[in-house]
């Protein structure tokens, strides 16, 4: 057999932006395999941007989910296509329905199937039964070696970063070391041989990003900081101890080849979205980036900041190269919230002066916040809200839902303290409000935020006494008063 007919089908749940997919696969396909990429929902197209009809899918579990049609499609597709090996990149909140899946392809093909991505790296003791091996941390050199070696009919048994299921016996290698050089990765390759998606109940052969409006890279990896809900806390600690903290950064012609094949392959491409975790490069690198940037790519662009890491002048920099928007992580109002159980320390203080930066300079913000927190009281929860009235407008916000995946440092905290027990530590276990955006576009003028922020404080409150009705009633008090005191006033009442 050549390796132009050894086929390895790559599978994405509800992600078709999928930057490691995307990696993984071109590496393969450089080295001459038929790797193909199968994106099973994509996310970016199904998006809901009604308010009520987002809130109503959402609490009744219907996002999430595939149509008896698209499961079909699904099975089919791989019946018809045969992989020698199915790779899996699963994120904690697939893990139920991936089970699902496999329950149905374990009996019907014969494909070795292999899983990555966080919940195998998080969890693996939950996963080696649902699949013939796993990889553990970063896969840039596991796959291809694991590929190499089943193309030659050789053993893998001692392959670093893999979990093998045997059947009678499960085999657990060490975890290497990191990439150290992320630039001497191929970038992604975009071509409609090479990558189907269902959606709608329909399977379309052609690569899903082609009419997307923007496109999402990562110029390094790594992240500084221990937030108490991120997995990048259980990296830092249990799979790369003192080298996942240090952030492993790309040349800047490595992300601008990537940026440049983009914007020639995505005819209608508008913006850019840096995910790096923090976007902390140091200034010769973001000079010497953006002033080619500026040139060949002239793109608006967007990024994340932590509260308090991008100065004044580094703001006024990043406009005049083009940046448009942030997202910045607030996640409470509550100080003692943020320091004692997300790990996060900088004051309202801090995001205040951070958010009037932005403003300054005209950089739209979205803020992201977290409810449903049983660590939080009801008077913190108001906290949020105070800050959230404080904040200078226009901005939106994401707001999510606190949710216990594997290994979280907050997920023990919550299991020591019998908050939660180890059956509620899956993607079912909560209301499910995984990500609502509410949008504040001008100056008290969009009263959709405001009823859906009431609703969020009614649903998500741990302890809260107010209905929705009497909340939405308190925040009108502010829009009419203009006032955070006659809110608090308002509230008295109400609190026990």
């Amino acid at each position: 057999m050549k390796k132009s007919d050894y086929k390895i089908l790559f599978i994405s749940l509800f992600n078709d932006e999928a930057i490691g997919v995307r990696c993984l696969h071109s590496i393969l396909h450089n080295k001459g395999y038929n790797a193909r990429m199968l994106f099973l929902k994509i996310s970016s197209k199904t998006r809901c941007k009604d308010y009520k009809e987002c809130l109503g899918l959402s609490f009744t579990n219907q996002t999430g989910s595939l149509s008896k049609k698209e499961r079909l499609l699904f099975i089919e597709f791989i019946l018809n296509y045969k992989p020698n090996i199915i790779a899996f990149s699963l994120f904690s909140s697939n893990f139920m329905l991936y089970k699902e899946l496999y329950g149905v392809l374990k009996d019907r093909v014969d494909s070795k199937i292999v899983l990555g991505g966080w919940q195998p790296t998080l969890h693996p003791e939950a996963c080696i039964s649902y699949c013939h091996m796993l990889c553990i941390g970063e896969g840039e050199k596991v796959l291809p070696e694991l590929v190499d070696k089943l193309f030659n009919h050789q053993p893998i048994d001692d392959i670093q970063n893999l979990w093998i299921n045997k059947g009678d016996r499960i085999i657990k290698n060490s975890v290497r070391p990191l990439v150290e050089n992320l630039s001497l990765e191929p970038i992604p390759v975009f071509d409609d041989k090479l990558s189907s998606f269902i959606e709608n109940d329909r399977l379309f052969h052609s690569e899903s990003l082609k009419t997307n409006t923007r496109y999402g890279i990562f110029t390094g990896r790594g992240c500084p900081y221990t937030c108490a809900y991120c997995s990048n806390e259980y990296m830092a600690k249990e799979i790369y101890p003192k080298k996942w903290s240090k952030i492993r950064y790309r040349t800047v012609e490595h992300v601008m080849s990537e940026l440049v094949e983009v914007k020639a392959k995505l005819p209608y491409l508008e913006s850019i979205n840096f995910y790096d975790e923090v976007f902390l490069p140091k200034e010769e690198w973001i000079e010497n980036f953006f002033s080619r940037y500026g040139k060949e790519i002239a793109l608006p662009f967007y990024c994340e900041f932590y509260p308090g890491t991008c100065s004044d002048k580094k703001a006024k920099r990043l406009k005049e190269w083009g940046l448009g928007g942030v997202w910045l992580g607030v996640q409470s109002g509550s100080e003692r919230v943020r320091n004692e159980i997300f790990n996060r320390h900088y004051k309202n203080e801090d995001v205040m002066k951070q958010a009037h930066i932005f403003v300054k300079y005209k950089i739209n913000v979205r803020y992201d916040f977290i409810f449903d927190n049983p660590f939080e009281t009801f008077q913190e929860t108001l906290e949020s809200v105070y800050l959230m009235l404080e904040l200078p407008q226009p901005f939106s916000m994401n707001i999510f839902s606190l949710k216990f995946f594997p290994n979280m440092q907050i997920t023990n905290m919550a299991l020591e303290k019998g908050i939660i027990d180890p059956s509620q530590v899956n993607d079912k276990s909560s209301k499910d409000q995984d990500n609502f955006l509410i949008s504040m576009d001008h100056e008290n003028s969009d009263r959709n935020f405001l009823n859906c922020l009431a609703a969020y404080i009614s649903f998500l409150a741990v302890d809260a006494k107010l209905s929705k009705k009497e909340i939405i009633s308190i925040i009108d008090d502010y829009r009419i008063h203009k006032s955070i005191k006659s809110v608090r006033e308002a509230l008295v009442p109400f609190i026990s």
